[in-house]
C-alpha cells in the first residue's frame, strides 16, 4: 500500500515538473508545496509505522528480559534479583613498598597492599557493605562508580587518619565499574595507586560461558605523581608483567576481558591482535554490544570485551600508543586445550564461565612484593606549633606546593597572633585543595578551600587556636588571640 501511494506522489511530481516547464506563472510554487507536505506527511506515517512494528518486534525477542520484572525510569534499567546476599569486604588504606617494574622499587599508597585494589565481585541487586580503615598519615576514601546517595559516594566526608568508615550501597547495575580514592587532589591519589576493579554480576542477562580475565590500565611515575606524561603504564600494576606471564586462553574458547582506564591524562585504545572483538560500552551490559578492532578506554571508565580464536598460537595485547613502549604491552598465548589451566583457573560467579582473574591477583603480589608502611600515633594532634615567634598579621598564605609532605612550613605565617575580633584571611596559593581546620576542639571549619581562593574567620575568644589540613594532615598552623 506504502508503494502504490509513494509511487502515485512521484508520479504527481513528475506531472508538475513537466508543467513547470511549460507554465511560468504563480500556480508552480503552490503546487511544489503542496506535494512537498503530502510527502512529508506520508513519509512520516510510513516512519512511524516502522517504528512501532519495531518495537514489537524487539520485546518479542526477549520475552526473558521482558518478563524479568525490570524496572526502567529515568535513572537506569534495574532488574530484581529474586534471591539477593548480603557481601561484607574490608579495605584497609596501606602505604607501601612495592616493586612497579623489573628491579624498580617505589612507595605507593593502596588499599590491602597490592595495586590494583583487590577486586570486589558480587551479583546485582545483592547488598554491599565494605569497612574502610584509613591506616596512613593520609586523608582517604573510596569513591564507588554506579548508583548510591551521598553518604556512601565516597567524597563526603574526608576519612582521617587512623578512622573507620563503613560503605554500603545496593548493587543496582549489571557490569564493569571501579572504586577509587577521591581525596584531593584525586589525581594524586589514583596515580599514588588507590583504585581496584568491582564486577556485578548480572541476574537476568544471560552471559556465555568464557575465560575470564582483568586488566586494568593505569600511569604511574616513581619521581612525580602529578607528570603530565608518566614514566610507566602498566596493566594491572606493574610493568610489562604480561611478557614473562604469558595471558593464556584455548583456542575456540570464548575470553572475555575486563578492561578499565583508571589514567590521569592519556586515554587508552585497547587492542587485541588478530581478531575482532565485541564490546559493552562503558561496561554497561544493558548497553547493546558493538564489534571493534581497538577501543577506546577513557579515563575512569571501563569496557566489556569478548574475543576468540580459530588457531593455536602466540599473539599480542596492549594499549596502542607510546603506553606500549612504557609498560602496556604484553603477549597472549593460544593453546590448542586446557591442560595447563586446569590447575590455576576457578569457577566464575558467571554458570559455565572459568576465572582466572584470582590467578592473576596472586602473580601481582609476588610480584610487587609489598613491604607495608605501619605508622605510630594516627590521628593524633602531634606535636603542637611553637608560638613565641608568631608574626602579627591577619592575612595567612596556604603556600604553593604544600600538598607535598617534604614542604615544613604549609601556612605562612606558620604562627599568627591577634587580638580579640580580629579576622583572619586564608588564602589557597597552592593549585590544590585545602582545609583550614580547629584539630583540638573543632571550634572552625573552613571546608574546601579550592586553589586561589580566600576564607576568613573571626576569632572572638583569646586563647591559642592549632588548627590543620584535613586533607593533609602534616599541614599545621597556629593562631594566638590576645
Amino acid at each position: 500500500m506504502e508503494i502504490k501511494v509513494s509511487d502515485h506522489l512521484l508520479s504527481l511530481a513528475m506531472q508538475s515538473r513537466s508543467m513547470a516547464n511549460t507554465n511560468t506563472n504563480t500556480v508552480r510554487p503552490i503546487w511544489l508545496i503542496s506535494i512537498g507536505v503530502i510527502i512529508g506527511i506520508g513519509s512520516a506515517a510510513i516512519y512511524f509505522l516502522e517504528m512501532a512494528d519495531s518495537d514489537i518486534t524487539i520485546q518479542a525477542e526477549n520475552p526473558k528480559i521482558m518478563a524479568a520484572g525490570i524496572t526502567i525510569d529515568d535513572i537506569y534499567p534495574r532488574a530484581e534479583n529474586p534471591n539477593p546476599q548480603k557481601r561484607n569486604y574490608t579495605l584497609i588504606a596501606q602505604d607501601a613498598e612495592i616493586e612497579v617494574s623489573k628491579g624498580v622499587t617505589a612507595k605507593v599508597w593502596t588499599y590491602n597492599g597490592t595495586v590494583p585494589a583487590p577486586t570486589l565481585r558480587f551479583d546485582e541487586g545483592d547488598e554491599v557493605e565494605v569497612k574502610f580503615v584509613n591506616d596512613t598519615p593520609y586523608a582517604h576514601t573510596i569513591h564507588f562508580h554506579g548508583t548510591h546517595n551521598s553518604a556512601n559516594d565516597g567524597v563526603f566526608p574526608m576519612i582521617n587518619p587512623g578512622e573507620e568508615y563503613t560503605y554500603s550501597f545496593k548493587a543496582h547495575e549489571a557490569g564493569f565499574f571501579m572504586y577509587h580514592c577521591h581525596a584531593f587532589p584525586t589525581t594524586e591519589h589514583v596515580r599514588m595507586g588507590m583504585f581496584g576493579a568491582m564486577i556485578i554480576d548480572p541476574v537476568h542477562h544471560d552471559m556465555e560461558p568464557a575465560r575470564e580475565y582483568l586488566f586494568v590500565l593505569s600511569e604511574f611515575d616513581p619521581e612525580d605523581p602529578l607528570a603530565t606524561f608518566t614514566k610507566y603504564y602498566p596493566i594491572n600494576g606493574y610493568a610489562n608483567q604480561y611478557m614473562d606471564n604469558p595471558i593464556q586462553v584455548v583456542e575456540g574458547e570464548l575470553a572475555r576481558f575486563y578492561v578499565m582506564g583508571i589514567g590521569g591524562v592519556l586515554q587508552s585504545p585497547f587492542h587485541v591482535h588478530s581478531t575482532i572483538f565485541k564490546v559493552w560500552q562503558s561496561g554497561i551490559l544493558w548497553n547493546e554490544p558493538h564489534w571493534a578492532q581497538t577501543h577506546l578506554v577513557g579515563n575512569g571508565d571501563t569496557a566489556i570485551i569478548e574475543a576468540s580464536w580459530n588457531e593455536a598460537g602466540r599473539y599480542l595485547f596492549h594499549v596502542h600508543g607510546i603506553q606500549e613502549e612504557r609498560g602496556s604491552m604484553a603477549i597472549l598465548d593460544v593453546l590448542e586445550d586446557d591442560s595447563e589451566l586446569k590447575l590455576i583457573e576457578q569457577p566464575s560467579n558467571i554458570p559455565g564461565s572459568k576465572s582466572m582473574i584470582p590467578w592473576q591477583e596472586d602473580l601481582l603480589y609476588q610480584l610487587e612484593d609489598p613491604q607495608i608502611i605501619t605508622y605510630d600515633d594516627l590521628g593524633s594532634a602531634g606535636e603542637a606549633i611553637a608560638t613565641h615567634d608568631a608574626v602579627s598579621t591577619d592575612k595567612v598564605s596556604i603556600v604553593k606546593d604544600s600538598w607535598n609532605p617534604e614542604i615544613t612550613e604549609s601556612y605562612a605565617p606558620i604562627a599568627v597572633k591577634v587580638e580579640p575580633g580580629t579576622t583572619i584571611t586564608w588564602t589557597n596559593d597552592d593549585i590544590v585543595v585545602h582545609t583550614v581546620t580547629d584539630q583540638e576542639s573543632g571550634s572552625f571549619d573552613s571546608g574546601f578551600i579550592q586553589a586561589g581562593a580566600d576564607w576568613d574567620y573571626v576569632f572572638d575568644e583569646s586563647g591559642e587556636y592549632n588548627y590543620y589540613c584535613t586533607l593533609h594532615p602534616w599541614m599545621k598552623g597556629a593562631v594566638v588571640v590576645g
